[in-house]
């Protein structure tokens, strides 16, 4: 099935664009377009080709000649509570769609969030359960997959739909707070834990989702790629920040104390989803330690970004 498939990728220079690009590469017999702005700036190799578009339905039109898939990470993030902020999710994604009935493609692998959920009654989160975004990011993506199970009944391609937890990695460079408790670990200080840390989060670690993505616009023995799969993607665990700091300072051998301000409510929520399913599909993320066990021995850059 890898033998010279031809993959599409939007946002390809992103962190998990890049990421992606470097697992794309390693399964041989994939060739890959490089969908984003600027790409012409970018060299192209026998591996990869970059385009440039404007995210109009022309222009995704030529960008997608010849790809059998497409993974479609371009949008915009975000915590504002202003729907206008996250049209062009919408938009763009609607466009890739309708470029993909005319370029003939006939596979969709869309990123969407952990943010398509909000019930926490309902945590562990699962697939099959109810849609309601946590914030207007989370709306976004859910008209997003609605929009791609429209369009996929219609024309009749198929669908991976992957609901990504917070992701963890080398190479984002937005100063998270996973991104201070290293650098504060490494250099032996404090890290500094505020409010009660009784609400566990999700992560997931860059490198198992770009294996992710690659199965599902692929396929592999056990994934068919010419079905239609919803998937949740997370580490088996969720952790407060109060166990991540510990983690932190246990990988980093950081022997100095926590400081540790329960004093404060929290002001995150919990997030947590049942990855049943992913298991199933022969997947088992890394853990928290696992994950920054290898990050330290890949590189110093760290942090974290909002799926």
């Amino acid at each position: 099935m890898l033998n010279n498939m031809k993959i599409a990728v939007t946002g390809a220079s992103g962190f998990i664009g890049t990421e992606l690009l470097g697992e794309l590469e390693k399964s041989k017999g994939i060739v890959v377009t490089a969908i984003t702005r600027g790409g012409s700036a970018r060299a192209d190799s026998p591996f990869c080709t970059w385009k440039d578009t404007d995210w109009s339905a022309g222009s995704l039109t030529e960008a997608l000649d010849g790809a059998e898939a497409v993974i479609h990470l371009a949008g915009v993030r975000g915590t504002t509570s202003d729907p206008a902020d996250y049209a062009v999710n919408m938009e763009m994604t609607q466009n890739l769609l309708e470029a993909m009935t005319k370029a003939g493609t006939k596979r969709i692998v869309f990123a969407s969030t952990i943010s398509v959920y909000d019930d926490e009654d309902e945590i562990p989160w699962e697939e099959d359960g109810s849609l309601k975004g946590r914030t207007m990011y989370g709306e976004s993506k859910i008209s997003c997959e609605r929009l791609i199970q429209e369009y996929a009944g219609k024309y009749r391609f198929t669908y991976g739909i992957v609901r990504i937890a917070q992701v963890l990695g080398e190479g984002e460079k937005h100063r998270g707070m996973m991104n201070v408790f290293i650098d504060t670990a490494a250099s032996g200080g404090a890290l500094k834990v505020i409010g009660k840390s009784e609400a566990k989060r999700q992560y997931l670690y860059v490198k198992d989702l770009t294996k992710i993505l690659t199965v599902l616009a692929a396929g592999s023995d056990i994934v068919d790629a010419g079905k239609d799969i919803i998937v949740n993607a997370g580490m088996p665990e969720a952790y407060t920040n109060l166990e991540i700091a510990k983690i932190v300072n246990k990988v980093y051998c950081n022997e100095t104390p926590i400081d540790y301000d329960d004093s404060s409510p929290e002001t995150i929520r919990p997030s947590n989803m049942d990855i049943s399913r992913l298991k199933k599909l022969g997947f088992m993320p890394l853990d928290m330690e696992e994950a920054l066990r290898e990050m330290k021995t890949n590189s110093g850059i760290t942090g974290t970004t909002e799926q």
